[in-house]
């Protein structure tokens, strides 16, 4: 896998090197610094590109201002996914109308728990006239930290989720925009790779888009249904 990975990276860039300028001379060329090439299949998904820690990432999370633009033009679409048999945190606290750190009874709980813990933190420490034995000392210290420890791992339940996926509209086969973000533009290509389900995404690489448009990822969302 890894093999076939690398062949196809080295074609990539290998064509990508290619020019047809008349003069001889390429105007824009993946090598620059000033473009980021990546070659994206047609699930948002990048196969190659110049920074390796990006393959396998989805586009979204890595320029989120192009993947806006590409879901607005049409060039992908969004689609609903669901999970039924999905794992979310267990939501230990409860909603109150009081803010708890203004309660005093919420304060007043605190310092109890606080002060029963290292009480008994005190009592497993120090052997009072000898009616404990060392061993029972460290028996009880060792449940007493295991005992915190598994308070501390959090709590699974099982739920519903859904989440976004994107799919390219193969009838489109080349499109080009210019985003504007604040003093600068951002310009970028796309090209369809003929009989295939790739296409090659050409970014420009010096205007930051990241303050104007947040990245768009694939995180899953509990469902929560209303019971009536």
């Amino acid at each position: 896998m890894q093999a076939s990975m690398d062949l196809l990276e080295r074609v990539f860039f290998s064509i990508a090197k290619q020019c047809s300028d008349v003069e001889g001379i390429c105007p824009l060329s993946c090598e620059s610094i000033d473009v980021n090439c990546y070659l994206v299949d047609n699930n948002g998904f990048v196969l190659v590109s110049k920074d390796r820690g990006d393959v396998g990432k989805f586009f979204g999370e890595i320029d989120g201002s192009v993947m806006a633009q590409l879901l607005k033009s049409g060039l992908y679409k969004r689609v609903t996914l669901y999970d039924y048999q999905a794992m979310c945190k267990n939501a230990h606290h409860h909603t109150s109308g009081a803010r708890p750190l203004l309660s005093p009874f919420y304060g007043l709980l605190a310092l109890i728990k606080w002060f029963f813990s290292h009480f008994m933190m005190f009592l497993l420490e120090f052997n009072i006239c000898g009616l404990w034995h060392n061993d029972y000392v460290v028996d009880a210290k060792a449940g007493f930290h295991a005992t915190h420890k598994q308070r501390k791992v959090e709590l699974m339940q099982p739920c519903n989720t859904e989440y976004p996926s994107f799919m390219y509209d193969t009838s489109i086969r080349e499109t080009n925009s210019i985003i504007k973000c604040g003093r600068c533009q951002k310009m970028f290509v796309l090209q369809q790779v003929p009989n295939s389900n790739l296409v090659v995404l050409v970014v420009q690489a010096d205007c930051d888009c990241s303050r104007q448009y947040a990245p768009i990822t694939l995180m899953p969302k509990e469902v929560k249904y209303i019971l009536p």
